[in-house]
Parts: C-alpha cells; sequence; structure tokens
C-alpha cells in the first residue's frame, strides 16, 4: 500500500514538472530559513550563558528618539560605569565596552605599541 502511495505521488510530481518544481523549491527555500532564523536565535538565546553568575549580569542600553522614530544603542557615557558603582550599591562590578578602534592607550610613560 505506501509502495503504491508513492507510486502515485511520483507520477504527479512528474506530470506536473513546472508546478512541483515551485512547491519543492519554495519549500526548500522556506525550511532553509526557518533554519537559519532558529540558528540565530538560538545565538542570541545562548549570549553570556558561559558565565558562573549570568543571572547577575546586565547590559545598559542608550536609547533617543531621531525624527520622530526611536532608536537605541549598546553605547553609553564612559562615566557610567564608575558612576553607577558609586551610587548604586547593588551593582558590585562595571565594565566599559568598546567598538574596536586604533585607539593608543598610554599610561605613563608605558603605550601599546611598547609593551616594556
Amino acid at each position: 500500500m505506501l509502495k503504491n502511495f508513492f507510486k502515485i505521488a511520483f507520477r504527479n510530481l512528474w506530470k506536473n514538472k513546472g508546478f512541483s518544481f515551485i512547491n519543492i523549491t519554495g519549500l526548500a527555500i522556506g525550511m532553509g530559513c526557518a533554519m537559519l532564523l532558529l540558528l540565530w536565535i538560538y545565538d542570541e538565546i545562548s549570549y553570556d550563558q558561559f558565565h558562573v553568575n549570568k543571572d547577575r549580569i546586565y547590559e545598559a542600553w542608550n536609547r533617543a528618539e531621531f525624527s520622530g522614530a526611536l532608536h537605541c544603542w549598546n553605547t553609553t557615557p564612559k562615566v557610567l560605569a564608575r558612576t553607577l558603582e558609586h551610587d548604586f550599591p547593588e551593582v558590585e562590578v562595571a565594565v566599559r565596552v568598546n567598538w574596536p578602534s586604533n585607539y593608543l592607550l598610554t599610561v605613563g610613560d608605558k603605550n601599546g605599541r611598547n609593551s616594556n
């Protein structure tokens, strides 16, 4: 019986080649997009999951309205980290993160170019 079902399905696919091609291609593209979307969601959910105290990690974001649209980004003023540590006893440690750039950090006579 099952063999008969496959035979009928194959004959219908072969009889309507164009329609079958469109349906199978659409199904393949839809499944591929769904898999990519699920992988992206998994990556977003698993962010920072390797930390021991992952339930105590927070990220500060800026938000502002430009031309009637609300925009959000994860860059905050430089003084925010020290201000949070000083003004809020709940904040144990605050860390600032910056986008990669060509800044040269200097402490006294030491800089990033000559690590003596």
